[in-house]
């Protein structure tokens, strides 16, 4: 096992992506400490966790909020004992916060500016906030890593998520300067960016992209028939990718295996984005 009796962060782990990246990280030998802001799914990951033999925390964390980022290192410190590995998953697609009724609700006009806030507290501030509150104790340690959880949508300009393909560019940017900052206290900082997983976000994104997109407006297309048609047409691979193909990717890069990889953004998107 390649983390054996190392400590783990996971926000946003209570479902989803950041479950698949708890157990994943607690099958290679950490504990972990899921963090969100749903109490009673992270509890439920933690069991999983325990089930595995591993040590486990529940926190529940608002990672837009800086005294509760704060008590979430502090308790893992006091509970866990160390922290070694920073994982931040916590995210949003921002569309749950439409608050108007538009035919073309994606244009740059309407999308309110309370839903751009929203999705930035969540995907940039609280991805801030977190990397800003271990730093000091993996300065102090010389070691530690950190993997800040981006997307293909981050890769380039993406018309229809204008608020989130912006937030998850920002993460890159933001990880590389980490990067940078923490080389010379030997902390690697990397970035993946995940392709479509049919978590609930994207049953979420399905339901707006069958009723919105171009290619399926006015078709009555079922949402998940009008995701599947993206994965045919947009990803080589042709399949989705889960929340285990992320958890293995970030397992890798917080291990001795990538001691030589920082400031890099991992694409896992089965060839849906190419670097």
């Amino acid at each position: 096992m390649r983390l054996e009796d190392k400590v783990a962060i996971v926000t946003g782990g209570g479902g989803g992506l950041g479950e698949g990246i708890a157990l994943c990280l607690a099958q290679e030998g950490a504990g972990v400490v899921v963090s969100d802001i749903k109490q009673d799914l992270a509890k439920k990951v933690a069991a999983k966790v325990e089930n595995l033999g591993r040590k486990s925390l529940v926190v529940e964390t608002d990672v837009s909020q800086e005294d509760q980022v704060k008590d979430l290192v502090d308790r893992t410190l006091d509970s866990m004992g160390r922290i070694d590995i920073l994982v931040c998953c916590a995210g949003v697609s921002g569309a749950s916060h439409r608050e108007h009724d538009s035919d073309e609700p994606f244009w740059v006009e309407n999308i309110l500016p309370g839903d751009w806030d929203f999705t930035f507290d969540a995907n940039v501030k609280g991805v801030f906030l977190c990397n800003r509150a271990v730093a000091p104790v993996f300065r102090k340690q010389s070691s530690g890593r950190i993997v800040n959880i981006s997307s293909v949508a981050g890769r380039k300009g993406n018309d229809m998520l204008l608020a989130y393909s912006t937030s998850k560019a920002a993460v890159i940017a933001f990880s590389q300067g980490m990067a940078l900052q923490m080389a010379p206290y030997h902390v690697n900082v990397n970035t993946v960016c995940p392709g479509i997983i049919y978590t609930p976000m994207w049953q979420e994104g399905s339901e707006l992209m069958a009723q919105y997109h171009p290619m399926f407006k006015g078709t009555g297309v079922k949402p998940k028939d009008a995701l599947d048609a993206v994965v045919a047409t947009q990803i080589p691979f042709k399949t989705y990718q889960t929340a285990e193909d992320i958890g293995k990717a970030v397992a890798f890069l917080v291990s001795d295996d990538a001691k030589e990889i920082t400031g890099q953004a991992l694409n896992v998107c089965g060839g849906m984005a190419f670097n």
